[in-house]
């Protein structure tokens, strides 16, 4: 691999991983999702540069799915749900063709898709939880630690060192947040029922 192509691959992932650190200071979603899409853009580009297509194609599926649920208003489920599940199948098949054809099967070109399939999965699964907020939270944090694992390993192959080490950080901060919603599920559980009476007051 050419040096010179390595050493701007690792640059634009450095922008782009400071973007997504950006992007993760605002409340608007609208903002995040715009934020995050640069960030993948220059992801995209990074990998190409690199030859780690199993990855570049998995960012393009998640570029897909932000700019479309930027410009879904609707707010009920099912279309977010749809969305989804059609990205965790594109994902799963276009990653697997792709990593056989153009990577050589390699093995670590596996980690993006399993990443990627896991936390849309979690995602889904977390959609049917929103009626008990701290469980949705617990399964988003869980497959976030997951996805965020399997990118900084696959990026230690790929030498997009700046990609590994934002993951790496992701990764810990995720963890710090799962066992923050475990002591307040722990603390929630412990609690007395409020008895019927006082309820009604």
């Amino acid at each position: 691999m050419n040096d010179t192509l390595l050493l701007i691959a690792n640059i634009l992932t450095f922008i782009g991983a400071g973007i997504a650190t950006v992007a993760a200071l605002f409340k608007a979603k609208r903002r995040v999702l715009l934020f995050q899409s640069v960030n993948h853009v220059l992801e995209i580009i990074a990998q190409f540069m690199t030859k780690a297509y199993s990855g570049m194609v998995q960012e393009i599926i998640t570029l897909v799915y932000s700019v479309v649920i930027l410009f879904v208003k609707s707010t009920k489920k099912a279309p977010k749900i749809i969305i989804s599940v059609l990205c965790l199948v594109a994902g799963l098949v276009i990653g697997i063709v792709v990593n056989v054809l153009f990577s050589g099967n390699i093995w670590y070109g596996y980690f993006p898709i399993a990443a990627a399939a896991i936390y849309a999965i979690f995602v889904i699964i977390a959609f049917f939880a929103d009626k008990d907020e701290l469980k949705g939270d617990l399964l988003l944090k869980i497959g976030l630690m997951i996805n965020v694992a399997c990118w900084s390993i696959y990026s230690w192959f790929v030498k997009l060192y700046p990609a590994m080490a934002f993951n790496g950080v992701a990764f810990i901060f995720a963890a710090i947040s799962v066992i923050r919603i475990l002591m307040s599920m722990k603390r929630r559980k412990e609690q007395p029922p409020v008895p019927a009476e006082e309820s009604a007051e």
